[in-house]
Order: structure tokens, then sequence, then C-alpha cells
């Protein structure tokens, strides 16, 4: 079995030498054929018209192929070339285009960015002060416009490329770092707004009936004739039987008949607050009863030392009459 596959072996090789030396001898001869033509001469001659001396030099035919190859990728570069030439310039024209347009965008940028600006410092004095009237002091204004620069990480960034940048880009940062500082002292002014929308909705904030004031707090000339004496409320004037109404939430402390004050309601509301309404000719509440702001409590009447109709109201703070009229701004 070795002995027959080592035959087939030799076989194989000697086919495969005898197939190459028969291609080699056929190829060689094309080759020599291709050499010993590209090397014959050509002579070239150069005559002048007065045929006194004629130049003449031999060459190769290679050397004439070699100069057309040669005339040829020079031929075929140069045109690439100028073709690259062609589309660089026009590629330039679109960029100076675009430089152009981005260029106008970037003015009117820059215009809109010294507008807002400009707006931000009309409305800054604004916020200080509502701010300042939020915070009860002036001292802590100041510290609105503090802005902790660690929390913007791209800062430290942007300063390295500030050679580079639009101004328009940094002035936008400020503008940033403002509106979130005017952010937060909005949110502080708001919840000063809504604390003391709390208190004036919980303490006496409104007029209790409507009508005319006829008599302030204080000191005054006695309607009875004797003298001068001490006006613990406002008298405010009207039909009989206009409604009174409560001017803040509370709980009823007193109602019926007291003296002076004919029939009369006293309500305590929060943070010390109690007010009195007197010579009523009716009385819609019970002692007890929780009552809401804007409630029908009682009608105006003339019970008790009344010169007329009215309704005798007194705000007390802590048992003490104060004057009522700066809690009256609101009509209910």
């Amino acid at each position: 079995m070795r002995f027959k596959i080592k035959q087939y072996q030799g076989r194989l090789k000697k086919s495969f030498k005898e197939r190459y030396q028969i291609w080699r001898r056929k190829h060689s001869k094309w080759w020599n054929r291709f050499l010993e033509k590209g090397h014959e001469k050509m002579t070239v001659m150069f005559i002048p018209h007065n045929e006194k001396r004629i130049f003449n030099f031999q060459i190769s035919k290679f050397f004439i192929a070699f100069f057309v190859l040669l005339f040829l990728i020079i031929l075929a570069s140069s045109a690439y070339a100028i073709i690259k030439n062609a589309a660089i310039k026009r590629e330039e024209e679109r960029l100076l285009l675009n430089y152009r347009d981005i260029r106008s965008h970037l003015i009117r940028f820059e215009r809109q960015t010294n507008k807002i600006a400009d707006l931000f410092d009309e409305i800054k004095p604004y916020i200080e002060d509502l701010y300042a009237l939020s915070a009860g002091s002036d001292d802590s204004v100041e510290r609105i416009w503090d802005f902790d620069e660690s929390a913007d990480p791209d800062i430290k960034e942007l300063r390295k490329l500030r050679s580079i940048l639009p101004d328009e880009i940094f002035t936008l940062r400020q503008l940033q770092r403002e509106f979130i500082c005017t952010t937060n002292a909005v949110k502080a002014v708001k919840n000063f707004i809504d604390v003391r929308s709390k208190v004036i909705n919980d303490t006496p904030s409104i007029v209790p009936n409507s009508g005319n004031i006829t008599s302030l707090f204080g000191w005054r000339r006695s309607p009875f004739g004797f003298g001068r004496d001490f006006h613990t409320g406002i008298d405010i004037a009207a039909v009989g039987g206009t409604p009174i109404r409560a001017t803040a939430p509370g709980v009823v402390e007193a109602t019926g008949w007291a003296g002076g004050y004919g029939y009369m309601v006293r309500i305590r509301h929060k943070y010390g607050f109690e007010t009195v309404y007197a010579h009523c000719s009716a009385i819609y509440v019970s002692k007890g009863q929780n009552v809401s702001r804007g409630q029908v409590i009682a009608a105006v009447g003339q019970t008790g030392n009344a010169t007329g109709n009215h309704c005798h109201y007194e705000v007390r703070l802590g048992n003490t009459p104060i004057n009522p009229y700066p809690y009256m701004r609101k009509i209910w």
C-alpha cells in the first residue's frame, strides 16, 4: 500500500514538472521577445533650417513608454488636483456663507442677551425689596446673590475656554445663576406671603357690616353729652337688621345682653385676638359655636346705650382693646 502511494506521488511530481517546463518555455519566449522589442533603439533627429549641424540621439522603446506613462500619471494627478481644488473652493464659499449667517445670528443673540441682562438689572431692586420685607431686615439682602460655584461643575471648563468662547456664553451663565438666586428669593417671599396670608385669614381682617363709620377708636366727645370718653371700638351706622359678619374664624365666647353694649357677640380667634359686636337687634349664633370668616352672626340694632342703629365693633388683643381700623382693610 505504501509503495503504491509513493508511486502515485512520484507520478504527480513528474507530471507537475513537465507542465511547469512547458509553461516556462512558452512564456520565456514571449518575455524574451518583449525585452527584445523594448530594447530596440529609435533615433530622434533635430535638423536646423541652416542644416549646419544636426542633433540626434537614440532612445529605447522602454524609455519612451516610461515617459508616456509618467506623462499620463502627471496629467491624471493634475486633473485630480484641479477638480479637488474646485471642490475645496466651493466648500470654502459654503462655509463662508454659513459663517456670515452664524455671525448675524450671534449679533442678534448678543442684542437679545444684553436686553435680558438690562431687564434683569431693572428687576433686581424690586426682588431685593421684596426679600427685605419677607426677611424683616436689610442685612440679608446681599446674600440673595451668593451662589455656590461648586454646584456648577462646568464653570471651570468654561473658564479654560474663555479666550475662544463668545462673551454671551458667560453672560448667559451669569443670568442663569442670578435666575437661580431669584427663584430662591421668590420662594422665600412666597413662604412669607403664605404665612402672612394664613395669619390674615385667621385674624380680624374685614369690615363686619356695610354702612358708614360714625365714630372712631380713641378719645371723643360723648354722644350722651357728658364731656369726653374713650371709645374702645368703631361704630358703623347702618339700617336696622343689616347682617353683621364675623371678621375672622373663631369660637363664640359669649352672647346675649351685656348692659351698655346691649345684645352682643364676643368671638375668640387665634393668636390672642377677640372681637366684639354690640348693640345687635338679633343674634344668630350661640356660645361655643365655631364660626367662619364672613359668616352672619347677628343683625344691626339699637340695643343698650345707643343713639341710633349701628354696630359697635371692637378688636381686643390679650383682653386689651386696640384700634380696629387697621384690621378692616377688606370688604367681606
